[in-house]
């Protein structure tokens, strides 16, 4: 037997938040017919399970988490169907300072036992500053967060 849209869409939601372009795509993936995809979206629309803003939320929360500046969690929300607009809705909420989190970054990945950033020549500076942008922060944030007036 069969599952249907719906039910498959209800048990993809039950084991995690799904952005609604993610939840199209999974059900297209198990050839859900395309009318039967619409109304189990539409379904967990009017029941709440499925929201792209709370979705927004804890993408930003989990890339912070992780260690990601603000560009690599745009990036990675975009390929799940997540405008930008959400995320900053989502940011103005949280209130991340992107700056610190750069530099908390650097002292745990690059720092001493203490967390001081250590001397060091062009090329290994460039090697973190590398890291950092792929990270997903910006220059201004990398070089706040490599200086050592902070």
């Amino acid at each position: 037997m069969s599952l249907t849209a719906r039910e498959l869409a209800v048990g993809m939601l039950s084991r995690r938040d799904h952005s609604e372009l993610e939840l199209r795509q999974k059900l297209a993936q198990r050839q859900c017919p395309a009318d039967e995809i619409d109304a189990a979206i539409e379904h967990c629309l009017y029941h709440n399970w499925l929201d792209d803003k709370r979705f927004a939320e804890m993408l930003l929360r989990h890339g912070v988490g992780k260690g990601h500046g603000w560009q690599r969690i745009c990036f990675d929300a975009k390929r799940k169907g997540i405008s930008t607009a959400l995320l900053e809705t989502a940011q103005d909420s949280q209130q991340h300072d992107w700056y610190e989190l750069a530099k908390e970054l650097a002292c745990r990945r690059f720092g001493d036992i203490d967390g001081n950033l250590p001397e060091v020549d062009f090329k290994q500076r460039a090697k973190w500053t590398r890291y950092l942008q792929s990270r997903g922060f910006s220059f201004d944030q990398i070089n706040y967060a490599l200086s050592k007036e902070h």
